[in-house]
C-alpha cells in the first residue's frame, strides 16, 4: 500500500522535497518493495525519488547498503539511468498565477483552511413515500419524478406520447398525416418517454405490463426498438410520406419485427441496449452514476433506500453512513464511472478541511434536468460516457457539449461543494440547456410554451427561464441576491446571446465571449438562429426585447469563457503529456469544416466567411508548397489530428456558427494560436494574460496572416511557446475519474516507450495532475469575485 500510494505521488510529480529524517523512513521501504517485485513489475524506478529527497549522510549509506545487498532487480535497478527531474510544479501563489491578469488568482491560494464540518442531512418526509416511484428530496419533502410521472407525489400520470398517437398508443392513421417526426411511431409507443417498438402482435413485439398493475411496473416484454424505422410502404405497398424502409423490412416473417435473425436490422441506439438484436441489457448514463448508491433509469437516479440527490450522494439524517459505495458488491463495473462526492462523508475524511468558494448545488426539477435526458433515448448523446458490452464504461466518440455532463458531476464531486445553502457562496443550477438542443424539435414536448416550436436558443432560453421562476418560487436564495451568485453553463454554439434579461445578472460559464452589443445572431443553421421574432402570452410579447436585445452575449466583468472538454486521448501526440516533441515543420494549421459544397452556404455566413477566405486564399497563393500551411477540411488536409497539432507552429482560432474549440486543440498541443474573431474573446482571456501565448489578428487584416506571423522574431516565438507550457493545464478538465485515469494512462503508455522514465518537457509536470486545471481555474477566479457578488467589496 505504502509502495503504491507513493508511487503514484513520484509519478505524478512529488510537491516538494521531503526532510532527510522522512527521505530515510521512506526509502527503504520504497527500494525493499521494488526488489521484491518479480522483473518488470515495479511500479516505478526508486531511483526516481531520488531529485525529489534530501539524504543525509546516514540515508545515503542505507540506501547503498540495500542496493548492494538486495540483489537482482535492485542492483540491475541501482545500474539503470537515473530518471531525468521533470519541471517542478508550482508551490507559491505567484508560481501559481503565472500569466494571469488582474488580482483574482492569489488569494484563492491565500486562504487558511478551515475544519470541514460533518455535511447537512435532511430527514422531512414526502407525501406518500413518492408512491415508490420518485426520489424523496429529505431536505424539502419534495418528490422528484420520473418520466412517465408527476404531482405532489409522483402519482399522476405526466405523459410524452409519440407524435400522432392515438389514445391506444398507435399511430392515428398512416396516410390521413403525412408530416415526419422523430417520435412518430408505426408501431407501439412507450409514452412515458416517446420511444416506439415494435407492436405486440409481432414475435419481437413489446408486451406492457397487465391492465392495473402498479405504476412503474415493467413491461412483460421490452420489444424491439422502431428508432429512426419508419416505414416507407403500408400492407399494400401504397406508399407511406413519412418513412423510409419498405414494410417487409419491418413487419414482414423475415423482417425485424418478427424474425429471429431478421434480413433487415434496425439502429439500436436507445440508452441502456445494445447489439445488433438490439437484446443485451447494459447500464444507462445517470450523472456519476448515482453514485453507486441507486439505480440509474435513462438519467434518473432511483436511489437506493435512505439516499437521496440527484447523484444519490447524501444520506438522510439519523441513519448510518456506509464507508463503502453499493456498487463495490453488486455492480463492480460501475467503479470507472462514479467519482466519490467528497462532500457527503460523514465524518469528513478525504478533504477534512476546506477553502471556499462553498457551492451549492441545486437538484433542479426534473423537467429541467433529468426529464431531458430520459427523453433523449440515444445513449450518444448528451454525456461524454457510455457502457458497452460487459458494462465496460466507454467514452462517446465527439460530443461536443460534453461539458455539460462533466462539470456537473465535478461540482457534485467537488470538495467545494456545500449541502448548507445558507452558508453557499455560489450557487449552480445544472439545467440541461445543450442536451435540450438535441432533444428540441421530436416531439411537442419538451417546449415551453407547449404550442410553439421555435428555434432550440428560444426552447432553451424558456427553459432557463422557468427554472428561475421554479426557484424563486420554492427557494428564498434565488432572490436573495437578485440571482447575481447563481451559476449557469450555456454550452451551446452562441451561449448566453439569448437568455430572459431576469435570468442574466448571474454568472454565466460559456464557450462563446462574444461582447458586442447590439448584436444578432451568427449561425448559419436556422434552428439555433436566435433572431427568430416571436409573440406569446408567456413572455409578454416579442421575447428578443426580453432577450438578446437587452444585452451582451458575453459580460467580461461577471462571465467566463470556459474550455470546451477534451479527454488526454485528443492530445495524447502533445508534448506536455510526454510525447517525444516533434519538429514544428508546419507554419500554419486548421482542419475543419468549410461549408464549401454547393448551396451549402451560399451567403458565406458560417465562420463570418473566415475560414472560407483563408482557404481560397491559401489554394490561390500555393500557401502549402510556398510555407508549408496547411489549412482545409477533412477531404483536404489527411492525417492523425493530434500529430498534425503537434507538428504545428501556429493553428489558426477561428469561429464557427459561434464558438469551435480550436483555441483548446491549440494549447493543449503547444501550438501557437492565431485568433481571428473580432470583439469576441477566447477562453479565459478576461483572466489570463492572452498575448503573452498567442497571436490576434482583426479580420480586416486576415488575408495578410502569413506576412503577420512572419514578421515574428524567433524570441517572440520561442516565448510564446514557453509561456504555453506554463498555462497548458488551465484549459485541461481533471474533475471526474474517467478523465483522471485517461490521463493516466497516455502518461503510462508515453513512459513505458521511453524506457520507463517520463521525458521532462516544459509542461509535463501537469500531464496527470489536476493542479490548475480548467475546473481549478473557475473555482479561484470565483473566490477572487465573492466581494462584489455579495455586495461587500470595498468601494474606491
Amino acid at each position: 500500500m505504502v509502495t503504491l500510494c507513493c508511487a503514484q505521488q513520484i509519478t505524478s510529480q512529488p510537491p516538494a522535497k521531503m526532510a532527510p529524517s522522512q527521505a530515510a523512513k521512506l526509502l527503504p521501504v520504497l527500494l525493499l518493495a521494488v526488489a521484491v517485485l518479480p522483473r518488470g513489475r515495479a511500479v516505478f524506478n526508486p531511483e526516481e525519488l531520488l531529485p525529489y529527497v534530501e539524504l543525509d549522510e546516514a540515508a545515503e549509506q542505507l540506501r547503498r547498503s540495500l542496493l548492494q545487498s538486495s540483489g537482482g532487480t535492485s542492483q540491475n535497478l541501482s545500474e539503470a539511468p537515473r530518471a531525468p527531474a521533470l519541471p517542478p510544479l508550482p508551490q507559491t501563489p505567484e508560481e501559481h498565477c503565472a500569466l494571469t491578469i488582474g488580482s483574482w488568482c492569489g488569494p484563492y491560494y491565500r486562504q487558511t483552511p478551515t475544519q470541514r464540518p460533518p455535511p447537512k442531512r435532511g430527514n422531512t418526509s414526502c407525501p406518500n413515500n413518492c408512491s415508490g416511484l420518485g426520489q424523496c428530496q429529505y431536505d424539502f419533502g419534495i418528490c422528484y419524478c420520473p418520466a412517465g410521472y408527476g404531482g405532489a407525489d409522483c402519482s399522476q400520470p405526466r405523459k410524452r406520447p409519440c407524435w400522432r398517437m392515438d389514445s391506444n398508443k398507435r399511430d392515428l392513421g398512416w396516410h390521413e398525416f403525412t408530416e415526419w417526426s422523430h417520435s412518430r411511431c408505426a408501431g407501439i409507443c412507450d409514452d412515458d418517454i416517446a420511444m416506439c417498438y415494435c407492436p405486440p402482435e409481432t414475435k419481437y413485439g413489446r408486451i406492457e405490463a397487465p391492465h392495473g398493475a402498479p405504476p412503474g411496473t415493467p413491461p412483460v416484454r421490452a420489444g424491439r426498438p422502431l428508432y429512426w424505422c419508419q416505414p416507407s410502404t403500408d400492407e399494400s405497398g401504397n406508399k407511406v410520406m413519412w418513412g423510409a424502409v419498405k414494410y417487409e423490412d419491418l413487419f414482414g416473417r423475415e423482417g425485424w419485427c418478427n424474425a429471429d435473425v431478421p434480413s433487415f436490422m434496425c439502429p439500436c441506439r436507445i440508452d441502456g441496449r445494445i447489439g445488433t438484436l438490439c437484446n443485451i441489457a447494459v447500464e444507462m448514463f445517470c450523472v456519476n452514476q448515482c453514485s453507486g448508491r441507486g439505480e440509474c433509469d435513462q438519467g434518473f437516479c432511483r436511489c437506493h433506500e435512505g439516499w437521496y440527490g440527484h447523484d444519490c450522494s447524501r444520506r438522510k439524517a439519523g441513519l448510518s453512513m456506509n464507508t463503502s459505495p453499493d456498487y463495490l458488491g453488486s455492480k463492480p463495473w460501475l467503479e470507472p464511472a462514479v467519482t466519490p462526492p467528497v462532500a457527503a462523508e460523514d465524518p469528513p475524511r478525504t478533504k477534512p478541511q476546506r477553502v471556499r468558494p462553498y457551492i451549492y448545488v441545486y437538484d433542479v426539477r426534473p423537467e429541467y434536468s433529468s426529464d431531458i435526458l430520459q427523453y433523449r433515448i440515444e445513449r450518444g448523446h448528451c454525456s461524454y460516457r457510455q457502457f458497452q458490452h460487459g458494462n465496460l464504461t466507454s467514452w462517446i466518440g465527439y460530443n461536443a457539449y460534453a461539458l455539460e455532463s462533466v462539470l456537473h458531476e465535478t461540482f457534485l464531486a467537488s470538495e467545494h461543494r456545500t449541502f448548507d445553502p445558507e452558508e453557499a457562496d455560489y450557487f449552480y443550477v445544472p439545467i440541461m440547456w445543450a442536451c435540450l438542443f438535441d432533444v428540441y424539435g421530436w416531439n411537442p414536448l419538451p417546449r415551453w410554451p407547449k404550442e410553439i416550436h421555435g428555434p432550440r436558443p428560444y426552447g432553451a432560453a424558456m427553459m432557463q427561464r422557468e427554472t428561475m421562476r421554479w426557484l424563486n418560487a420554492t427557494f428564498p436564495w434565488f432572490a436573495r441576491r437578485g440571482g447575481r451568485d447563481h451559476i449557469w453553463l450555456t454550452a451551446t454554439d452562441e451561449g448566453a446571446c439569448c437568455v430572459f434579461k431576469d435570468v442574466w445578472p448571474g454568472i454565466f460559464l460559456s464557450h462563446w465571449g462574444r461582447t458586442e452589443f447590439p448584436h444578432t445572431s451568427g449561425s448559419q443553421y436556422h434552428a439555433d438562429n436566435y433572431g427568430s421574432g416571436i409573440s406569446h402570452r408567456d413572455h409578454d410579447g416579442e421575447w428578443l426585447d426580453l432577450t438578446s436585445r437587452t444585452h451582451a452575449c458575453f459580460d467580461p466583468k461577471k462571465d467566463l469563457v470556459v474550455p470546451a472538454f477534451k479527454r488526454s486521448e485528443h492530445f495524447r501526440s502533445s508534448p506536455y503529456v510526454g510525447a517525444p516533441p516533434a519538429e514544428r515543420n508546419i507554419f500554419l494549421f486548421f482542419r475543419g469544416d468549410l461549408r464549401l459544397a454547393p448551396g451549402q452556404d451560399p451567403e458565406c455566413k458560417y465562420s463570418r466567411c473566415i475560414r472560407q477566405t483563408l482557404y481560397n486564399r491559401s489554394l490561390e497563393e500555393n500557401w502549402r508548397e510556398k510555407y508549408n500551411v496547411l489549412l482545409g477540411d477533412h477531404a483536404t488536409v489527411q492525417g492523425d489530428y493530434s500529430s498534425l497539432l503537434s507538428r504545428s507552429l501556429f493553428c489558426l482560432v477561428a469561429p464557427g456558427d459561434g464558438w469551435s474549440p480550436r483555441l483548446e486543440d491549440a494549447v493543449l498541443h503547444g501550438c501557437i494560436p492565431v485568433i481571428i474573431m473580432d470583439q469576441v474573446q477566447a477562453v479565459f482571456e478576461s483572466i489570463l494574460d492572452m498575448p503573452s501565448f498567442s497571436v490576434r489578428i482583426a479580420q480586416k487584416d486576415m488575408l495578410n496572416i502569413i506576412s503577420i506571423l512572419k514578421a515574428l522574431s524567433a524570441d517572440q516565438v520561442q516565448k510564446m511557446q514557453d509561456n504555453l507550457a506554463k498555462i497548458w493545464s488551465r484549459y485541461r478538465y481533471l474533475g471526474v475519474k474517467m478523465a483522471v485515469r485517461d490521463a493516466e494512462h497516455v502518461v503510462s503508455e508515453h513512459r513505458e516507450r521511453n524506457g520507463g522514465f517520463l521525458r521532462p518537457n516544459p509542461g509535463v509536470q501537469y500531464a496527470a495532475n489536476s493542479v490548475d486545471d480548467a475546473f481549478s481555474t473557475i473555482i479561484q477566479w470565483l473566490y477572487a469575485r465573492i466581494p462584489e457578488v455579495h455586495g461587500t467589496a470595498t468601494r474606491t
